[in-house]
């Protein structure tokens, strides 16, 4: 028994492909950008929380920072965070800790945006 094959559609597959896979590697990027994005909310959060923390017992703004950006100092994203710091003074206020960063996307050029902002703001109370 012999199979026939159709002539005028051989290649259907690579025509197929070529429309797919532009398609697919975009989708990919932009769920990698979403990843990245996460991850860098993770570490903004827990930078800003751990200044506030360290603020809490050591009142001392500069310190806070710095604490806080030791924090997310070793994650692998290409990120450059910056810490703005309010140190109480004495019990009763509050210690409040803004970390910021800019994440550079993989796909901004389709976005139109090349960065996204992420921001997180700590606050705790002094006793």
């Amino acid at each position: 028994m012999r199979i026939r094959t159709r002539h005028h559609e051989r290649g259907g597959n690579l025509v197929e492909a070529a429309i797919v896979m532009p398609l697919l590697l975009i989708m990919m990027a932009i769920v990698a950008d979403l990843g990245r994005a996460y991850f860098a909310s993770i570490t903004v959060i827990d930078a800003a929380r751990e200044g506030a923390r360290y603020g809490v017992t050591n009142q001392n703004g500069t310190e806070m920072c710095a604490r806080a950006l030791a924090e997310a100092e070793f994650q692998p994203l290409p990120m450059t965070l910056t810490c703005v710091s309010d140190p109480g003074h004495g019990p009763g206020t509050t210690v409040t800790v803004t970390v910021r960063c800019d994440l550079p996307l993989i796909m901004g050029s389709l976005v139109g945006r090349s960065t996204i902002p992420i921001s997180y703001r700590a606050a705790f109370r002094v006793r």
